[in-house]
């Protein structure tokens, strides 16, 4: 567990961070830290964890929607198919493929949520349409932010070696840790 500590916390904050401060919308890495987690931890609910408490955080101060739960789920499901082998073509294909995802499911909870549109095909239609602007940024930003932590993996991984390494010491040193 403490070898998982230094990604809970980094990549909690960060992502936790990158939907608080000002952004275009839907410019987030939240789908590519969905889509990586899993590899990078090497385990797929811990890797699923981390973006859901960076989303949870985030949505505490900016606050909740009726349909939050379908984003969460949508992530929950993008980190538990994502492939826990880097390969540039999969992860390109997951990038796309969990951008599209994400903006059939959360559109059309808003369609179902919200009275914006009318509960008829041609309010879907229109929906979905008037997201387009929205889904160019996802798109963009989960190939950018996926592409990003691809290249960084082994640099990532490193540090959390010597992190984990550091609270190793720091709780033998202060008797915090036991072997079993």
């Amino acid at each position: 567990m403490t070898n998982k500590i230094f990604y809970l916390i980094f990549f909690g904050l960060i992502l936790a961070m990158s939907r608080i401060i000002p952004h275009p919308p839907n410019f987030t890495p939240i789908l590519a830290s969905a889509i990586m987690a899993p590899m990078l931890i090497k385990d797929r609910w811990f890797g699923m964890f981390i973006p859901i408490l960076a989303m949870f955080i985030a949505d505490i101060i900016i606050g909740f929607h009726p349909y939050q739960l379908v984003i969460y789920l949508t992530i929950m499901t993008i980190s538990m198919i994502a492939p826990m082998q880097k390969s540039f073509v999969w992860l390109s294909v997951f990038a796309v493929g969990s951008s599209v995802w994400f903006f059939i499911t959360t559109n059309f909870a808003v369609w179902v949520a919200w009275d914006y549109y009318p509960k008829t095909i041609e309010g879907l239609i229109m929906c979905y349409t008037l997201a387009i602007p929205f889904f160019t940024n996802t798109l963009m930003s989960t190939c950018l932010f996926t592409g990003i932590l691809a290249f960084l993996l082994k640099h990532v991984e490193i540090v959390n070696e010597k992190t984990s390494n550091i609270i190793l010491i720091t709780m033998h040193r202060y008797k915090l840790y036991r072997y079993r």
